[in-house]
């Protein structure tokens, strides 16, 4: 169970940010290990703290997520660079700040409404209903006080979201803004177009072997082999230790317990009751005595529904004969709470004295699904728990390992033996890139450190990921070289025929344009040529032209002239003569209603957008000078 929800959610991150949240959230479920005091500060913004444990877990599920997202940043130094680790941080910053905002202008978030968001989550929904299994489940997946923690968080995410919202909905919209937004996106641009395929002009066959060696050689520079190292290396790996663990049958009863209080706390009641008032010209014992009257009644059979229209003093619930439909826990008054979740169903209660008068209340159903058996989420806890354990054992592993590294500076075979793993060998790999192991930025950079490579040393204890540590050292080096032609002449002969093809379409379409000069008919005319027409608008829904040509329709205007006659090459290498015909004004009076209001909130989201920039930006100037970037 627990597994199929981390599947369904792909991460706390994907649910966390469909559900609410627009400034990125700072990455959680890393189990504390230390007291917060204790770990090193990175910036400390009113009573909050930016540790350096935080903003590396951010960090590394930033990297993580990069790489999914682009696989071929892998191969770079961006990720590791100082300019990302610093854009990591920022955006930290300004979270922390954000929260900080929130906090001096006392934004709310209560109960009801974070128990809405979690209920709107696709991810604890079954067939587009609210599952209170899954979502008790997953509560249970974080530990003890996973609820809690859940909500807490929502909240203060709600809370960020409140405070970027207030600027936005405070933003000055001018009618005039609305107006020339509208104007732009509806001018009507009229143009002819024609497209030269360069694919029309490949022919690798006309690529001699002299050509291949002409190019390789006139571009060697392009076709050296960088400097290569390979390396030997540790690896310590959180998943590994959690795999050896064993976890014993009573703990596993214990976080089946906690299981169950988190599902029997979450559970809703549907209820109905009696209300009877009192203060102001009420008269306290004679309700009393009303109250109880009526639960006499009800006890000899009277209809609860019926005794609600006709005496509840709720104008709320009375015509519905009482219901107050479906209530969580906490959602009514302390009294009335304390009742109605001890009451079993069907039961009416005795009267119930709250600060609203008298109340005879009863449970019409328990809104609770089965509690899964610790057998069905034995393999599930066992999982869970065999994880939180790693993840002290983890840390103190790779605070033994960094010092037997110091301490043992020319082998890994020390480390090795003392924590009982692996020495492993790479292949060879250069600075940008590398396989297995050396696909990280991290170690490549340690591998071609001046400490690996000259002096010989262990490298420093490297995160690859959260809760994977790598060391590693010299193994062999290969200077740069030149490839073999023959392992790149293939490649050398897609990129003469590419650039071949490419010139020659460029060549035509130039061709087209002078014969344009004289007479534009003769190239509508020509059967060898494809002349399209076109109108198009920013409000399309449906355009005609890929978004390449778009793009550069919308950048021409016509001024003085009657015609404007422009080229490029796209992408793909074709060449486009475009011929701009005519600019018109769009009809604002046909622009749908749901047009015009989009078009407001994008320039109130942007007015509000900059306001609320321009204060982050001035409380971040008043916080930089503490910040420790010897920490990052």
């Amino acid at each position: 169970m627990l597994t199929e929800i981390r599947d369904r959610s792909t991460g706390l991150f994907a649910w966390f940010i469909a559900a609410i949240i627009i400034i990125p959230m700072a990455f959680f479920g890393v189990q504390q290990y230390a007291s917060t005091e204790a770990r090193p500060t990175i910036i400390e913004i009113g009573d909050q703290k930016i540790t350096q444990q935080e903003y590396q877990a951010r960090l590394t599920q930033a990297q993580s997520i990069a790489r999914e997202q682009n696989p071929a940043i892998a191969n770079t130094d961006v990720l590791n660079s100082d300019f990302y680790k610093k854009q990591i941080l920022q955006g930290l910053v300004d979270q922390t700040l954000t929260s900080h905002i929130a906090n001096e202008y006392n934004y709310q978030v209560g109960d009801k409404a974070v128990d809405k968001i979690i209920a709107n989550d696709p991810n604890f929904q079954v067939d587009g209903k609210f599952d209170q299994n899954l979502y008790n489940v997953f509560a249970a997946s974080r530990g003890p006080g996973g609820a809690s923690q859940i909500k807490s968080e929502l909240r203060s995410a709600s809370l960020r979201q409140q405070a970027v919202s207030g600027y936005q909905e405070s933003a000055l919209v001018l009618p005039s803004e609305v107006r020339e937004l509208l104007e732009i996106q509806a001018e009507k641009r009229t143009f002819d177009l024609i497209t030269i395929k360069q694919s029309d002009y490949n022919d690798p066959e006309g690529v001699s072997e002299s050509d291949i060696a002409d190019h390789y050689q006139a571009n060697i520079d392009q076709y050296m082999l960088p400097d290569r190292t390979s390396i030997s290396y540790l690896e310590l790996d959180r998943s590994t230790i959690a795999e050896s663990l064993t976890i014993e049958d009573d703990r596993i009863q214990e976080l089946y317990d906690e299981y169950l209080e988190g599902f029997i706390g979450d559970e809703t009641r549907t209820a109905s009751h009696i209300l009877l008032s009192t203060g102001g010209d009420k008269d306290d014992d004679e309700q009393k005595a009303k109250i109880e009257d009526l639960a006499a009644q009800l006890a000899n059979g009277a209809d609860f529904s019926e005794l609600a229209k006709a005496n509840s003093e709720d104008p709320g619930s009375a015509a519905n004969g009482g219901s107050l439909g479906e209530l969580s826990r906490e959602e009514m008054i302390a009294e009335f709470d304390e009742v109605l979740f001890s009451l079993e169903q069907g039961i009416v209660s005795e009267p119930v004295k709250t600060e609203f008068g008298y109340h005879l209340i009863r449970v019409d159903s328990i809104n609770a699904t089965q509690a899964d058996s610790i057998e069905d989420l034995r393999t599930e806890l066992e999982f869970e728990e065999r994880s939180r354990l790693a993840e002290d054992l983890v840390v103190q592993q790779a605070e033994q390992l960094r010092n037997v590294l110091f301490e043992q500076a020319d082998s890994l075979d020390g480390a090795a033996q003392e924590l009982g793993l692996t020495v492993r060998t790479t292949a060879l790999f250069s600075r940008e890139q590398g396989a297995g192991v050396a696909l990280n930025d991290a170690v490549r950079s340690a591998a071609f450190s001046e400490q690996v490579q000259s002096d010989l040393l262990n490298s420093d204890l490297i995160e690859t990921a959260d809760g994977v540590y790598v060391a590693l050292r010299k193994l062999a080096f290969a200077p740069s070289e030149p490839e073999k032609l023959a392992e790149v002449s293939d490649q050398i002969k897609q990129t003469i025929t590419s650039e071949r093809a490419i010139a020659a379409a460029k060549a035509a379409g130039d061709s087209v344009i002078a014969r344009a000069e004289g007479s534009w008919q003769s190239i509508v005319d020509d059967e060898e040529l494809t002349v399209t027409n076109n109108v198009i608008s920013l409000i399309d829904t449906t355009p005609t032209v890929n978004a390449e040509v778009i793009r550069e329709v919308i950048k021409l205007r016509l001024d003085d002239a009657s015609v404007k006659v422009h080229s490029f090459t796209d992408s793909a290498g074709d060449f486009n003569v475009i011929r701009l015909t005519q600019v018109a004004p769009g009809n604002l009076a046909a622009i749908s209603q749901q047009v015009k209001d989009s078009t407001r909130s994008l320039i109130e989201q942007r007015n509000g957008g900059a306001l609320f920039q321009s204060y982050l930006k001035g409380l971040n100037d008043d916080f930089a000078d503490g910040i420790n970037e010897d920490l990052l």
